[in-house]
């Protein structure tokens, strides 16, 4: 019975040694993986993807390199509301909206969206699921007249009079495209 445990022993020293030398030999690294490395920027998503985090990515990826790091986005990921080709820049996050409200999956009646770089100061107005002033549909309107079509739904954030909690819950009902 000594002879085993003894051979148990002997067998893990020598396999450690092993993994040790061979991750040298092949320029194993002692970089902690949490932490950017240069050239890499850190980026986060939310909502309909499979892995949401912060993620460490290389400058000049595009959102798709992105939802790739986060193993892909859900059945329920709507592609109206994300562009796929938007190259990231640091420090930036992102939400997949649902084309389907959480609780309601097995629902065959998608959520009503308004797309943000077409819609008139009426059809944002009529957005459902909560009230919007007209203040800040003209807002909207004014913010893409001037700065050009909304490339990333975030970007609601930029709009005066659009807060985080105003985001919240428009962010749902609205589209790229």
């Amino acid at each position: 019975m000594i002879k085993i445990i003894i051979l148990v022993v002997l067998a893990t020293v020598v396999g450690l040694a092993v993994f040790n030398a061979v991750d040298n030999a092949t320029g194993g690294s002692e970089t902690d993986p949490t932490e950017p490395i240069s050239n890499t920027i850190t980026v986060s998503i939310t909502g309909e993807v499979n892995k949401a985090g912060t993620y460490y990515i290389n400058t000049g990826s595009s959102l798709g390199d992105l939802i790739a790091a986060a193993s892909d986005v859900t059945s329920n990921a709507d592609p109206k509301a994300y562009n796929t080709t938007y190259i990231l820049a640091n420090n930036q996050s992102f939400y997949i909206a649902p084309i389907y409200r959480s609780s309601e999956t097995c629902s065959s009646e998608p959520i009503e969206k308004v797309n943000i770089n077409s819609a008139s100061a009426e059809e944002i107005l009529a957005i459902k699921g909560f009230t919007i002033s007209s203040n800040i549909a003209n807002n909207i309107i004014e913010y893409r007249e001037s700065k050009g079509a909304f490339a990333r739904v975030e970007e609601l954030k930029d709009v005066s009079y659009i807060g985080p909690a105003t985001f919240e819950k428009m962010k749902d009902y609205v589209t790229l495209e």
